[in-house]
């Protein structure tokens, strides 16, 4: 072999151990970089778990109280009209004219076989749709803090505020939700 295809022939070698050494070197570098990735979500993940265990307590106790508060009612018809009946009391009280009253039916999401799907919901709701004209907003804000108490399980789901012009007063639609479980019928079981 000639001089000059030694020095090409080295060259050569040269070149094709850095462009192979370079990618494995850079397979290396990307494979530590993901390792590395990998590691911190997991320690972020067991830090997120050690927390979530050391507020289990917590957390129980919130269940506790949900599970004794909650209202327990036989149907939505029953629920809508005990919404309804407390949002007249309450507007009574606060001096407070509902102008209009309507049930909203809440739309089930309708499944591959046609049939509605089941709730996927903790809680059962009873939706009901009240309007209030020219009333001023102090009185507004009164009823709407009278009826939020979170022993009852109801809240504003919806409500659309508008100006009448007249000083402090208001037209709003409101949309109550009565948050609530089904009671379960009795089994119904065989005389001897």
């Amino acid at each position: 072999m000639k001089k000059s295809e030694k020095v090409l022939l080295g060259l050569f070698a040269v070149l094709f151990v850095l462009i192979v050494g370079g990618g494995g070197l850079m397979l290396g570098v990307n494979k530590w970089r993901s390792i590395s990735s990998d590691n911190e979500k997991l320690r972020d993940r067991l830090v997120d778990m050690n927390m979530a265990i050391t507020q289990g307590v917590d957390w129980q106790r919130k269940s506790d109280w949900i599970e004794e508060h909650v209202p327990a009612m036989a149907s939505r018809q029953e629920a809508s009209s005990r919404l309804l009946e407390t949002l007249q009391k309450q507007a009574v009280e606060m001096g407070v004219t509902l102008s209009s009253k309507e049930f909203v039916d809440q739309r089930r999401a309708i499944g591959e076989d046609g049939q509605p799907e089941e709730a996927t919901g903790y809680f059962d709701q009873a939706t009901v749709r009240v309007t209030l004209l020219e009333v001023g907003e102090e009185a507004l804000v009164k009823w709407l803090y009278s009826i939020s108490e979170p022993k009852q399980f109801l809240g504003v789901t919806r409500m659309q505020i508008t100006p009448t012009g007249q000083g402090k007063q208001v037209n709003c639609e409101v949309e109550l939700t009565q948050f609530y479980r089904e009671k379960t019928a009795p089994k119904l079981t065989r005389a001897p």
